[in-house]
């Protein structure tokens, strides 16, 4: 009995040396009322601030509106009774340090699009604000001066929005057909409410951007972990990817409450993001995991970014979450550590068992 005592410790040990509990990811309730966001307008600006503005309140984020004229108080676009404004702050009067405090810079619908995307001032001021770190989100007209607010769009996937469109291509953005937003990193996009006869901002998807800018800025994402099997492979061979999916109910509450309509894997070339593939991935057990395969046949190197859309039609972009290599296999070197602590390890086991045995 000693002696089964004595190996089993032993092989134990060894166990625990070469073992490490499983990681688990955790996403805590956010504190809404620690974001900020930074409302930039002009002269006839759309509705649609009033409603951006009421429903981030409503959640308990920080609000704060910035003018670009030199009169703080602002005139409402001119399709609606007047409902001017008195900003908090002068787009002019701010420095870097005061732009880095926000979270968001928020451009909202309206006519003002066209003597924003005239001035460069103000050009220059959403770009800064990007270059700080801010996420850079807008609503309708709002995507028009994001656009051409110096490339910043570079990369990313925008929604695609007629006024605005062909400059987000131009800029090097991917326009997404049939999304109400597209959540890109700290590009947030939302389309139209279709004009003041097509419903304006009551129609505006308000909402769905208002609720990813509260997501990013709280850090959140509903991709919560991600896996790859194998990392490297010859041509023809069968790679899995799964993704865990969670569509932040329980985190958000009310401010976001979808479910998940779709869950893609899109495969790029490393370096020249060319897209190579789709793969759909399917959670089959309806426990949160979604997996799919693809067969890459040519030698490279490659990425894979995730991309969520739930049923308010919003879209989340995930980039290079996994990397993976087509071509020979190397040749792993030997661990000499690893080799050193097997021999270590057995030699304890053999002592242990001989001196049992001569002890009986």
């Amino acid at each position: 009995m000693k002696r089964r005592f004595v190996i089993a410790t032993a092989l134990l040990v060894i166990s625990l040396s070469f073992s490490s509990p499983p990681g688990v990811v955790t996403q805590d309730t956010p504190d809404v009322s620690d974001v900020k966001v930074l409302i930039l307008l002009t002269d006839y600006f759309g509705w649609n601030y009033f409603d951006a503005k009421d429903r981030l309140e409503a959640w308990g984020v920080n609000v704060t509106t910035a003018a670009h004229s030199l009169d703080y108080d602002i005139a409402s676009c001119l399709n609606r009774e007047p409902r001017p404004i008195v900003a908090d702050l002068l787009m002019s009067e701010m420095s870097p340090e005061m732009v880095s405090e926000f979270d968001c810079l928020l451009l909202t619908s309206g006519g003002h699009w066209q003597s924003m995307i005239n001035s460069i001032a103000v050009m220059n001021f959403v770009s800064d604000a990007f270059d700080l770190g801010l996420i850079i989100a807008s609503i309708c007209t709002g995507t028009r001066m994001v656009a051409e607010a110096n490339d910043i769009v570079n990369g990313s996937k925008v929604v695609s929005y007629a006024l605005s469109s062909p400059q987000m291509v131009e800029a090097g953005a991917t326009t997404v057909w049939g999304m109400e937003a597209v959540a890109d990193d700290q590009i947030i996009t939302g389309g139209s409410g279709g004009g003041p006869t097509g419903g304006g901002y009551l129609e505006a998807p308000t909402s769905e951007v208002c609720a990813e800018i509260v997501r990013e800025a709280s850090g959140l994402s509903r991709i919560t972990g991600t896996s790859l099997t194998p990392e490297v492979g010859l041509a023809g061979t069968n790679y899995t990817i799964s993704a865990s999916i969670n569509n932040l109910n329980d985190t958000l509450g009310d401010i976001l409450s979808t479910s998940i309509h779709e869950v893609t894997a899109q495969i790029y070339g490393y370096g020249n993001r060319t897209l190579i593939d789709t793969i759909e991935l399917v959670d089959d057990d309806h426990d949160g995991n979604y997996t799919g395969h693809f067969i890459c046949m040519n030698n490279g190197d490659y990425v894979i970014d995730i991309e969520v859309e739930d049923t308010n039609e919003t879209l989340e972009v995930q980039k290079e979450l996994e990397s993976f290599t087509v071509g020979p296999l190397p040749t792993e070197p030997i661990d000499v550590v690893m080799v050193s602590a097997i021999a270590g390890g057995g030699i304890i086991i053999i002592l242990l068992v001989a001196a049992l045995v001569r002890k009986k």
